[in-house]
């Protein structure tokens, strides 16, 4: 395997991933995020040999632990996602005495399987957040690149803020977050992660986003008015869906 690609993912993955998303916590909201390609044909190979590596690096104090994802829809269909999130910056500068050992096993029993890596830091936007109190049952995610425009910023926040705070008061029945790309991204992209019980939760919610963005502003009239104003802050890239794999993200405890 390319040398670079080895190091990418060394320093990613053998520190600690990125959904399941983290409720409130004491810490700065990073994650880091590597959508991952499997040489032709080792894709099971290459998760068996991730769900040895987690099994094994356990036993170190301080390893990160990701979460893996298969990719389901989108432009990287077939590819995995592998997360740790709930970090403080200063994670990424710990350094262990295991560390070598760790580099050595993952590139002669992991690397072999993997084609290429990219990396994306992200941040959590914390007024901006909306998860249930645990995510025992969700399975599936949904994750959407958005991209604020140029001199939109503030108006772009307050526009989200409203709705987000109508959304919460209105125990509106979907879950969500919004995450600032930090780095391996674009100036001024976001990510919304939506949560889900499998594909039939992705349907429309009882009072859904309409009916409860309706009622706050006053009518469909105040409310189409509203959406056509904040929408001209940002623009919308690619979407995918994911699926968490429980079977590479376990470490054994």
């Amino acid at each position: 395997m390319n040398k670079s690609i080895t190091r990418v993912l060394l320093c990613a993955l053998i520190g600690i991933f990125w959904l399941i998303p983290a409720q409130a916590q004491d810490n700065d909201g990073i994650a880091t995020t590597v959508i991952i390609t499997a040489k032709a044909g080792h894709g099971e190979d290459l998760v068996k040999a991730i769900t040895d590596y987690h099994h094994w690096v356990a036993k170190f104090e301080g390893h990160f632990e990701y979460t893996w994802y298969e990719i389901l829809t989108g432009p990287n269909t077939g590819k995995y996602a592998a997360r740790s999130g709930g970090h403080n910056w200063a994670d990424f500068d710990a350094e262990y005495d295991w560390q070598k050992e760790a580099d050595a096993y993952f590139e002669e029993n992991v690397g072999p399987y993997i084609d290429s890596a990219q990396r994306m830091m992200t941040e959590e936007m914390g007024d901006y957040m909306h998860w249930p109190e645990n995510f025992e049952g969700y399975t599936h995610f949904n994750v959407e690149n958005w991209y604020i425009k140029n001199g939109h910023g503030y108006a772009f926040r307050s526009g989200l803020k409203q709705i987000v705070d109508t959304l919460k008061a209105g125990n509106y029945g979907g879950y969500f977050g919004f995450y600032s790309v930090a780095s391996g991204g674009h100036g001024n992209q976001i990510q919304l992660v939506t949560g889900h019980k499998g594909w039939s939760d992705m349907a429309d919610k009882d009072p859904s986003f309409t009916d409860l963005m309706t009622k706050e502003l006053g009518g469909e009239e105040q409310f189409r008015a509203f959406m056509s104003e904040w929408a001209e802050t940002f623009k919308t890239g690619d979407n995918w869906t994911v699926r968490r794999m429980p079977e590479a993200s376990d470490y054994g405890k």
